[in-house]
């Protein structure tokens, strides 16, 4: 693991070079780890079950503000694996599943298509309350 100092290093590096940008902002954040977080236990297994399992279809956290809510969902997204998504989908359709693919990815299957895939990290998304399983196409 980089000290802080020589992930500083390289930040202002990259700042000097003009070629700060989100990703590096991303790649470089510290993030409070999961199994240091005390309490909240109901939550805790809430998102281990929802990260087991996605078709539980998510997890609502509700509480007083400061009570950490975001600090655990950062802090999980970071311990769970890197999957493998179809390259140029929006939805990150899973290439090996077809039953859970968006349509232009599964017209792409049925016809035999090779599916461009790559692996990356598991994204936290955040959404409004209002917000309802047909009314979202999250990137």
């Amino acid at each position: 693991m980089k000290a802080i100092q020589d992930v500083a290093s390289e930040v202002e590096m990259e700042i000097e070079a003009g070629l700060m940008n989100n990703n590096t902002e991303e790649r470089y954040r510290i993030y409070y780890p999961f199994t240091a977080i005390v309490g909240n236990e109901d939550a805790k297994l809430a998102l281990i079950l929802n990260a087991i399992d996605p078709d539980i279809g998510g997890v609502l956290l509700v509480g007083d503000k400061g009570t950490g809510k975001s600090t655990m969902v950062r802090s999980l997204a970071q311990v769970l694996p890197e999957i493998e998504v179809v390259a140029d989908c929006p939805f990150n359709d899973d290439p090996n599943d077809p039953t859970h693919m968006c349509d232009i990815c599964y017209s792409r299957y049925v016809r035999g298509e090779q599916l461009p895939v790559v692996r990356r990290k598991m994204r936290v998304v955040n959404l409004p309350l209002s917000i309802t399983v047909d009314s979202s196409s999250v990137p």
